[in-house]
């Protein structure tokens, strides 16, 4: 979702929090975030299969690039280099595991259910049958732990989405507006301010206009009043995602564009499904 990296902006130069994100302002991102937008979008409004394989292939990237990025952190102090993704015992499995809950979820919230402790298993088990041929300071249950929490959690955050088309694809169109609409505002103000507060706030009242504005001529089954209620939860919950995300990569001034394409819906997509439950 939102881009981070170590960048040009008012706040780079100073500490900041860990989990604070600084936004990269290098290269086409907001071209980028155009794109991403039109592709989830297009993909919701066509079928439910097309938007559960967009968000499979972002979550297994997201995963791999949280991982990846882990390794170069243990890596470093032991002054060697990172690994291929096959030469991982944790990253394709997971990467595999991610990109599997959101498949599930075309099938159904059951289906979801009994895919999640099915890939965790899976991911504990590969890991520890490989611990033998990995190096003695390797440790296999703190490797797997770390694999398991990253796939889950991105996993179902990509999920949310595909759970919400079960609803209606209007449904999904709706979420994945106010997700992308969250972003653009907190990228675009929060890439040139100097507070950490500023991106956040910008983009809790592009989610406010945006939702306005579907009220206006809401897209049913998604009436007014729960169109009001999304951009509520979406509100309070997206602005969560990006300092959850940085925690996951040891840092908000760190490159992580995979999973900065999630980040909103770290915290808000496992609950899409219960808040369209209960509102629809």
């Amino acid at each position: 979702m939102a881009e981070a990296a170590i960048a040009a902006s008012p706040r780079s130069e100073r500490h900041t929090p860990s989990f604070a994100v600084v936004h990269d302002i290098d290269g086409p991102r907001v071209r980028w975030g155009i794109v991403w937008f039109v592709v989830t979008v297009v993909s919701a409004a066509v079928s439910r299969p097309l938007l559960a394989g967009v968000m499979a292939l972002a979550a297994g990237l997201a995963t791999d690039q949280v991982l990846r990025l882990r390794d170069a952190d243990e890596v470093a102090r032991s002054g060697g280099r990172v690994g291929g993704l096959l030469s991982d015992p944790r990253r394709l499995p997971a990467m595999i595991a991610a990109g599997a809950l959101p498949l599930a979820a075309a099938a159904g919230g059951d289906t979801l259910a009994a895919t999640l402790p099915t890939v965790v298993v899976v991911v504990l088990v590969q890991r520890l049958c490989t611990s033998a041929s990995q190096p003695p300071q390797a440790n296999a249950v703190a490797d797997a732990s770390m694999a398991v929490a990253v796939a889950a959690g991105v996993g179902l955050a990509a999920a949310g989405p595909v759970l919400a088309h079960r609803f209606g694809a209007q449904a999904a169109v709706v979420v994945l507006v106010m997700i992308c609409a969250y972003d653009a505002g907190d990228y675009l103000v929060g890439s040139g301010s100097s507070t950490l507060w500023e991106g956040p706030a910008a983009g809790v009242v592009a989610v406010a206009v945006v939702g306005f504005a579907m009220s206006v001529v809401p897209l049913e089954p998604v009436d007014a009043s729960a169109t009001f209620a999304l951009a509520v939860l979406t509100g309070l919950l997206a602005p969560l995602g990006p300092p959850a995300a940085s925690l996951l990569v040891g840092s908000g001034r760190r490159p992580a564009r995979h999973l900065r394409r999630l980040d909103s819906l770290l915290l808000l997509g496992p609950l899409l499904p219960y808040a369209l439950a209960a509102i629809l």
